[in-house]
C-alpha cells in the first residue's frame, strides 16, 4: 500500500498509502439546499507526506488522480461507513469512498494514517451503523451529511461555519484548495518556502498512545491552507482562531491522556509570498 520516497533538494515526499479505484465526493456548502458532486474524482487515492529538511515541518496530503487536499491534526476525518470516510475543513466537506473490494486490512492502514495526522473519529466504533443506504448509493451522503455537519460543529466550535453562495462559489473554493495544497507543499521540499514564512504554535490535544511521528516534527495546521483560500476569496488577513489554541495548550484536561503537539502556519510573510505565487488563481 505504501509506496515510494521521493529525495527533493529541501525535502522529502513519502507516498504513506495507495488505492487503486476510490470515489471523490464534494459536498457542497450553502444556505439552501444541499449540494452534491457524486463523483468529482474517480482514480487511485493517495496519501503523501512532505517533510522539509532543515526546519522539520511537513504536511500531509490526500489526492485523488489531480486532485489534492489537506490533512491535518487539527481538521476532522471522519470514519462514517465501512469503507467510506469525511473530511471536514472549515467551510469544506468531502467524502471518500474506497471501492467495495477493499479488504479490511487495507482500511484500518488507512485508519492507522488517519490516527496519526488528523483529528479522527469513528462512527462504527460508537455502533452508528444501519445507515438505511448502501454506502454506495446517492442518497447515502445525504443521509450522514447531517452527522458529521452535527460532530463538526461539536467539535470546531467558533470555527466552525457553512461555505455561503451558491454551487459554483463553493466549487471555485474547492479548486483553490486543490491548488493551494499543490503550492504549499511542493513549496516546502523545493525550497521556496523559507524559516521565515512559517510560525509555529503548540495546542494540546489526546494523547492516543502518542501515535506521532518524532518530537522535532512540526505538524502542519489546517491554517496553512485555509489562509491562502481565504486571503484568494478577498479576506486579506489570516484566519482567527490561533489564540483559542494557544489557550487552549495551557488548559489542563484531567478527563483524558493529553500530549502537546507542534503545529506551523503561514505567517503574514509566508501568506504574502504564497499569494505571489497563486495570484493568477485570482481570476
Amino acid at each position: 500500500m505504501s509506496g515510494t520516497r521521493i529525495e527533493h533538494p529541501h525535502g522529502t515526499v513519502t507516498e504513506i498509502f495507495s488505492f487503486q479505484y476510490s470515489r471523490l465526493i464534494v459536498m457542497t456548502m450553502g444556505r439552501g439546499a444541499e449540494q452534491l458532486v457524486p463523483a468529482w474524482r474517480v482514480g487511485n487515492f493517495v496519501v503523501n507526506l512532505y517533510v522539509q529538511a532543515i526546519t522539520h515541518i511537513m504536511m500531509t496530503t490526500c489526492c485523488v488522480g489531480d486532485f489534492q487536499w489537506p490533512v491535518s491534526r487539527d481538521s476532522l476525518v471522519i470514519r462514517i461507513g465501512e469503507r467510506s470516510f469525511a473530511f471536514v475543513m472549515l467551510g469544506l466537506m468531502y467524502g471518500l469512498q474506497l471501492h467495495e473490494d477493499c479488504d479490511e486490512d487495507t482500511v484500518d492502514t488507512l485508519e492507522r494514517v488517519f490516527i496519526k495526522f488528523s483529528d479522527y473519529a469513528n462512527l462504527l466504533d460508537d455502533g452508528a451503523k444501519g445507515y438505511p443506504y448502501s454506502e454506495y448509493e446517492l442518497a447515502y451522503w445525504a443521509t450522514v451529511r447531517p452527522v458529521v455537519e452535527r460532530i463538526a460543529r461539536v467539535k470546531l466550535g467558533k470555527n466552525w461555519r457553512l461555505m455561503e453562495g451558491n454551487e459554483a462559489a463553493s466549487l471555485s473554493k474547492v479548486l483553490r484548495t486543490s491548488a493551494t495544497t499543490k503550492t504549499v507543499s511542493n513549496a516546502m521540499v523545493a525550497g521556496f518556502l523559507k524559516p521565515m514564512h512559517v510560525d509555529s504554535f503548540v495546542v494540546r490535544m489526546p494523547d492516543r498512545r502518542k501515535r506521532y511521528t518524532d518530537s522535532e516534527k512540526v505538524f502542519s495546521s489546517i491554517s496553512a491552507i485555509t489562509d491562502v483560500v481565504n486571503s484568494l476569496e478577498g479576506f486579506w488577513k489570516i484566519t482567527p482562531g490561533d489564540r483559542q489554541a494557544l489557550e487552549d495548550a495551557d488548559r489542563e484536561d484531567g478527563s483524558v491522556n493529553t500530549s502537546r503537539i507542534k503545529l506551523w502556519k503561514l505567517n503574514k510573510l509566508g501568506l504574502a509570498f504564497v499569494l505571489r505565487q497563486k495570484s493568477k488563481l485570482l481570476g
